[in-house]
């Protein structure tokens, strides 16, 4: 075989080779093309599968049973009150991610006590979370020391009706005896006033060493207020009150005090200049 044949030979080969290779690499892209378009007939089917699951969607009965519905953050208001509220909302029957909370949430912060609401939607198995914030309550009133609250007021002026009452045991609220007569009707006072008669029980706490039971307004400008042990007598609650006050730092430890502490119907303070300790008449 003469070195021209080789060469053609040769040539021939290598064009046979370079077609196989091609006809295999067709191949591969064709296979590729088909697996691709099967993946992406597969995905799609998938994300159609998922957006219609049954796990994207509530309960109905929802807001009846309470199942799929978890309620953080609330103390004053109950969770049958929640549930209650959110339930006059109708829900249509679709996915999660289609239902907008913001009707749910308008009709929650319409409640005195709740003064924020956020509302978290979650997948498998479709559930809500309901997540209040609260007024924090600062006073109580009550027309006596022996019978339940009646109102109460938050730091920022909020009336809370007897709805949402008696508050929890937690609650740091100060207890205001009053009739709400019209000298001064309770059910009429501005955060400022709230903010005075608080202001009024906590120097009285920390001028007396003393937890206060609780401030009696029920005679108007004849203020009492109960510490533990003993009565205090403020009189008026104007202004000068405070350096009224100021006095039971010296008059809680006084010998006088403590002698007669046990026999003391309270410890008058209503006068500006004049301090004196009213004592219980003994029986002959």
């Amino acid at each position: 075989m003469t070195d021209e044949q080789y060469s053609v030979k040769r040539r021939i080969k290598q064009y046979q080779l370079r077609r196989k290779a091609r006809r295999a690499e067709i191949i591969v892209r064709r296979l590729f093309k088909i697996f691709r378009f099967i993946l992406i007939i597969a995905l799609f089917y998938f994300v159609y599968r998922i957006a219609n699951s049954h796990y994207w969607f509530l309960p109905q009965d929802i807001f009846i049973t309470g199942k799929n519905v978890e309620i953080l953050g609330n103390s004053i208001v109950s969770n049958d009150k929640i549930l209650d509220t959110v339930r006059k909302i109708h829900l249509d029957n679709e996915p999660l991610y289609k239902i907008n909370p913001d009707e749910m949430v308008k009709e929650l912060e319409l409640l005195s006590p709740i003064k924020k609401t956020y509302i978290r939607r979650f997948w498998f198995p479709a559930r809500l979370v309901i997540m209040v914030q609260e007024v924090i309550p600062a006073i109580i009133i009550s027309p006596s020391e022996f019978t339940p609250e009646i109102a109460a007021y938050s730091f920022d002026g909020e009336f809370i009706s007897s709805e949402y009452l008696p508050l929890n045991e937690k609650s740091h609220a100060v207890k205001i005896l009053s009739y709400g007569l019209p000298e001064d009707d309770y059910e009429k006072w501005d955060v400022k006033r709230i903010m005075h008669l608080y202001r009024i029980v906590k120097e009285t706490e920390y001028y007396s060493g003393e937890k206060v039971q609780y401030l009696d307004l029920r005679i108007p400008n004849n203020a009492f207020i109960q510490l533990e042990t003993v009565k205090i007598r403020l009189g008026t609650t104007d202004l000068t009150v405070f350096e009224r006050i100021k006095e039971l730092a010296s008059m809680m430890k006084s010998e006088d005090v403590k002698r007669l502490k046990d026999n003391t119907k309270y410890i008058d303070l209503s006068w500006s200049d004049v301090r004196y300790i009213n004592v219980n008449q003994q029986e002959e």
